[in-house]
């Protein structure tokens, strides 16, 4: 969204040339951000980066352009031309401009507009052509990576997690090997958004929901608009022996484990998602299930020692990987003794030697 402030500064006499370098720099900085989010791994504070330079209007407004013509691009990818334009532009990326200049000449004013939107994939390093394809992002242990899809449509990944990505003219198939991730899903009724998780399915339109794959069971937790989830089976299985899907609503969420019934409960929302900002919130948990969502972020892991009361229910918010922080509040929390362990961990015991 573009202010008053800005229109107005736009708009005034003279004002050209000092416009038109923010203009360039903000379309510039806004195919770093779109080109880092498509193929790299960012970090936790890379997100917050990008966000604190996305309130800027200006920047705000170029980033939203490069999304829609890239969007653009992406409906025009089956098109022998602009595949064979964007493999060259990918293998000799320097002179891409002079060549879509002339690919308008002659031939009409359709031509004319594929050439501008190539040349919109040019600046981000034609990275829609790689997109056509099945993608695979994955994350390591403590790390988390924001992915710009093609359609417009978001991923972010947890840590140590894998999605792999295939967009096509009929549907948008994503499968969540591993881990968690965050969708954020475009609009676009013609092409259904599935993302497959074991024997899970959740089918959306244009929404906003998480899924969580971890120890046979899946768990998806909405918090925009509309999902379905459906158990697919095992093939060859009878259809009858499958659950109805289930519709989840904002602020539901559902945990899909075989054999165990699938009822959407309420949750609150911004804790159970707040990993999307480095954030771990615990609300009346057991101490067990705290520590094994702590460990998840970290290599060097917090082990429940003798007399630790693993049933114990806590509450606290903590930033995602800091093992030591956590260690330290449980044990004040408790009454605990926290100890380090050799290998960089710590351990939680009720085992106390001398006055505390």
């Amino acid at each position: 969204m573009i202010d008053d402030k800005t229109q107005a500064a736009s708009a005034q006499p003279g004002g050209g040339k000092p416009r038109s370098a923010d203009d360039k720099r903000a379309r510039d900085e806004a195919a770093v951000w779109y080109a880092k989010f498509s193929g790299q791994r960012a970090s936790n504070a890379d997100v917050r980066a990008f966000f604190a330079w996305r309130e800027d209007s200006l920047n705000d407004a170029a980033y939203t352009r490069i999304e829609a013509l890239t969007t653009g691009v992406r409906a025009l990818a089956d098109d022998p031309r602009l595949q064979a334009i964007a493999e060259t532009a990918a293998r000799r990326p320097r002179g891409i401009g002079a060549r879509l200049r002339g690919l308008g000449q002659g031939r009409g004013v359709r031509t004319i507009g594929v050439g501008a939107a190539l040349a919109a994939a040019a600046v981000i390093g034609a990275v829609l052509f790689s997109q056509t394809g099945q993608q695979t992002y994955r994350t390591e242990i403590g790390e988390r990576r924001a992915i710009s899809l093609a359609d417009g449509s978001t991923v972010e990944l947890n840590t140590n997690s894998q999605v792999r990505v295939r967009l096509s003219k009929a549907q948008r198939s994503l499968i969540l090997d591993k881990g968690q991730a965050m969708f954020v899903v475009a609009h676009d009724a013609g092409r259904p958004f599935v993302v497959t998780a074991g024997d899970t399915a959740v089918r959306a339109i244009g929404t906003r929901f998480e899924v969580y794959r971890a120890d046979g069971a899946v768990r998806v937790t909405l918090t925009e608009g509309r999902v379905q989830v459906s158990q697919t089976g095992k093939a060859g299985a009878q259809n009858a022996t499958r659950p109805a899907p289930v519709i989840l609503t904002a602020g539901q969420r559902v945990d899909v484990a075989r054999a165990a019934p699938v009822k959407p409960v309420a949750v609150d929302v911004a804790a159970a998602t707040g990993w999307t900002s480095g954030r771990l919130t615990f609300k009346d948990v057991p101490l067990a299930e705290a520590v094994a969502e702590v460990n998840r972020y970290s290599r060097r892991q917090v082990v429940l020692g003798p007399g630790a009361p693993a049933d114990q229910r806590v509450n606290g918010e903590f930033d995602a990987g800091d093992t030591e922080t956590f260690a330290r509040g449980m044990a004040a929390l408790l009454d605990l003794k926290s100890v380090p362990r050799p290998d960089g961990g710590v351990e939680l015991t009720a085992e106390r030697s001398g006055p505390a």
